[in-house]
């Protein structure tokens, strides 16, 4: 119950916080228009392949955008502002903490996903076929949990860097290309399909791709492949977490610059 109660508590935080940042506003607001728009463009609406790449593809990179640069840098906005030390001291665990942010901020995130749904449907005036909505909501959730993964590591590896926020471009806008959120995976080289096949949300992508092209019960294996590499992806962010927090504590540097 404690726990409960320190996410229910870290959520509201992250919200009114979040929404005080313009930067954040844009991201959930703006940033989903611009992609739909912009695939609509590329795509030209040719298909219905074309026309799921559109809607749910510039859904879940809207998401993806906000989730990850929020979550990323969460360590490292705590150190900016001086609570690093205080947070890192509480007796619920400073790793707990961090991952409840992450989940909070992949929560708040759902908005920009929202956004996108409406803008394409209302404005665009594309349709999203969904063949199985059950499977679409378990699939969607296997997404989300290949986010909150990746946004763990990144948020502990970048801690090591003076600067997380420099490098946020560099590690957030490969995976655009990388997961087949914006295009197949398949038409990439062979050697980049090979660096694509170890990222979670690649084989969650290709699940919900499957579900709108009406081939739900093909989804199975490619999830199965999400569920298996984001389990990895925690088990390595938080032996890495553990790392890097001992050696900083030694060091005194976890709040330095």
């Amino acid at each position: 119950m404690r726990y409960l109660r320190v996410f229910l508590a870290v959520l509201k935080m992250q919200t009114k916080i979040s929404f005080s940042r313009n930067l954040f506003k844009f991201s959930v607001l703006i940033m989903p228009i611009f992609f739909s728009t912009l695939l609509y463009f590329v795509y030209d609406k040719a298909s219905n392949s074309s026309s799921s790449y559109i809607m749910l593809g510039s859904a879940v990179a809207s998401l993806w955008g906000v989730t990850c640069y929020s979550s990323a840098i969460e360590i490292e906005r705590e150190r900016i502002s001086g609570t690093l030390e205080s947070v890192s001291m509480t007796p619920i665990g400073f790793e707990f903490i961090i991952f409840s942010k992450i989940i909070a901020n992949t929560v708040i995130g759902l908005i920009s996903f929202g956004v996108t749904l409406v803008y394409s449907s209302l404005i665009l005036q594309i349709s999203l076929p969904v063949y199985s909505y059950r499977q679409f909501v378990l699939w969607f959730l296997i997404l989300l949990f290949s986010f909150i993964s990746m946004s763990f590591l990144l948020a502990t590896l970048l801690t090591l860097s003076g600067n997380a926020f420099a490098w946020m471009s560099t590690v957030q806008y490969p995976i655009y290309f990388l997961s087949g959120m914006l295009f197949p995976v398949k038409i990439l080289p062979k050697w980049v399909q090979y660096i694509s096949s170890v990222i979670p949300i690649r084989w969650s992508m290709e699940s919900l791709m499957k579900i709108v092209s009406g081939m739900p019960n093909s989804s199975i294996i490619p999830n199965l492949i999400s569920i298996i590499l984001s389990l990895l992806y925690l088990a390595l962010a938080h032996y890495s977490f553990r790392i890097i927090e001992i050696k900083r504590r030694k060091e005194g540097t976890l709040g330095g610059f």
